[in-house]
């Protein structure tokens, strides 16, 4: 027998599922607040959207794969940070930390925190920015 569920039935399903899920992981806010939203819009904790599978061939649950897609994320940050750092001869100590705090919060080195861009609109790298917007600091009548 084939059995459809209407839309409360659907939600009392999935906030049992949730509730169990969150009963065996250990959850940080962030990745709490995100299962929320992927079962609000009807997804089950045990899916999910990176199309992640694990070892054994199965489909990973939404938490595993947001934490694997976030360290994978990481790790690409990092292997960027040490190509740009390469490129940067004139890099200061103070400039260092402040890039390396930039990237540690998830950002990419080719971004920055002043939305400032190029002329061709491509967002400008952040020693660029930073380096500009000191000098609009300090030399006000040059912009």
């Amino acid at each position: 027998m084939n059995y459809t569920y209407n839309k409360k039935e659907a939600e009392v399903m999935l906030n049992a599922e949730i509730n169990e899920y969150e009963a065996t992981k250990r959850l940080k806010a962030d990745e709490r607040k995100s299962l929320y939203e992927w079962v609000a819009d009807g997804n089950s904790v045990h899916s999910n959207p990176f199309y992640m599978y694990g070892e054994d061939g199965r489909l990973m649950d939404y938490v595993s794969a947001l934490r694997n897609c976030l360290k994978e994320h990481k790790s690409d940050l990092c292997k960027e940070l040490k190509s740009y750092e390469a490129e940067i001869e004139d890099l200061t100590d103070e400039e260092r930390k402040d890039l390396h705090e930039w990237v540690a919060d998830g950002n990419s080195v080719y971004d920055n925190p002043y939305y400032m861009s190029e002329d061709n609109g491509k967002p400008m790298d952040y020693i660029e920015a930073i380096r500009i917007t000191a000098d609009m600091r300090e030399n006000p009548e040059n912009y």
